[in-house]
């Protein structure tokens, strides 16, 4: 007994010392982020302007330029802190469609809700309706709760079948991916065309403080009502006749997930555009870390897709001098080898 209470102690401890890491890499990322750029900043200058800003006083006398302090807060934070969010919420959303659907290939682009999300932003850019307050995240809200509701009608109302989830959500996306395609291919005005072909590779470049906020906010919504049900969430991956019998109230708890991924996915998307491979491969990498607790593996997931997008955005905006990469095409080609990889070694169960 005593060993196996010394055994638990020690996982603790070492769960407690890897988030620990984790938390110190992603400061001193964001420290990297902000002094990356063509204007050369002090690091002791940038968490001064952090701390100030962040705390609404001088708590340090600001003894700098105006200009760096409009660089680091202004231009370079709200993007950086966005890419934590985004990189958060897409791995979370990636943990709950793997739970939904018991398949370790689905995330928010497989089952078409991304693709939805983006039909619905590109035609109000199309349509003009980019410059109305909010215009485009409503557009890619709403057309991202319609995807979902086609998805999971059309998976059994009565019987719910994931194997017909799955299909369905790909079939959908086919079909919100011909749409989008079909209306930047038509648009008349090149400008429009422009916008909506970045839009549909992803891009952190329109981050500002007011999207980040509301980003944050839809974020810090769906964590606080989903994570805790992580028992719950730990039960369903045994299958859905294993939790009705453990008590597990699974229609509830469904609903749930969807509600959230179909939330987040649309906020995320209706800002950042589509941003793929992050809620595939960082839950396979967080699961082969900390195992498939939910408990440990939501939290570690959240950190680890933030710190992976913040170092993506990073690539995104100094590999081609004087240009920006999409940062969609980096996850692309970054996240695509190394889950095929990941399926070739595979040492490990889902559920387990």
């Amino acid at each position: 007994m005593k060993f196996r209470i010394n055994g638990v102690e020690m996982k603790k401890i070492n769960f407690t010392l890897l988030m620990g890491l984790l938390i110190m890499a992603t400061l001193i990322g964001i420290t990297f982020s902000i002094l990356l750029g063509s204007v050369n900043l002090s690091p002791l200058e940038v968490w001064k302007i952090f701390i100030n800003k962040l705390f609404g006083t001088n708590i340090f006398q600001p003894n700098w330029n105006k200009t760096i302090e409009i660089i680091v807060w202004k231009l370079r934070a709200p993007r950086i802190i966005m890419s934590l969010i985004v990189g958060g919420s897409l791995s979370l959303v990636g943990i709950l469609m793997q739970v939904l659907t018991k398949n370790t290939l689905a995330d928010p682009y497989i089952l078409g809700i991304s693709s939805g999300a983006s039909t619905g932003a590109i035609l109000v850019i199309i349509l003009g309706g980019g410059g109305l307050l909010m215009g485009v995240p409503i557009g890619a809200f709403m057309f991202s709760i319609l995807t979902a509701a086609i998805v999971f009608f059309n998976s059994g109302v009565k019987s719910f079948s994931t194997s017909r989830l799955v299909l369905t959500g790909v079939a959908v996306s086919s079909l919100f991916s011909g749409i989008t395609t079909f209306l930047v291919m038509t648009s008349p005005r090149e400008n429009q065309v422009r916008s909506a072909m970045f839009w549909m590779v992803g891009s952190l470049s329109g981050s500002n403080w007011s999207i980040v906020g509301i980003s944050f906010l839809a974020f810090i919504i769906s964590l606080g009502i989903i994570y805790p049900f992580y028992r719950e969430l730990n039960i369903m991956l045994t299958g859905d006749e294993t939790a009705l019998t453990l008590g597990v109230d699974v229609k509830k708890v469904r609903w749930i997930i969807v509600l959230v991924s179909t939330l987040l996915t649309g906020f995320i998307v209706s800002n950042t555009g589509i941003i793929g491979f992050v809620g595939l491969v960082i839950p396979h990498i967080s699961r082969g870390v900390v195992g498939s607790n939910h408990k440990k593996l939501i939290p570690f997931s959240v950190l680890l897709g933030g710190l992976f997008l913040l170092i993506t955005d990073d690539l995104a905006r100094s590999l081609v001098a004087g240009q920006e990469i999409p940062i969609g095409v980096i996850t692309a080609i970054l996240g695509a080898p190394f889950f095929l990889w990941l399926i070739r070694k595979n040492d490990y169960k889902f559920g387990n």
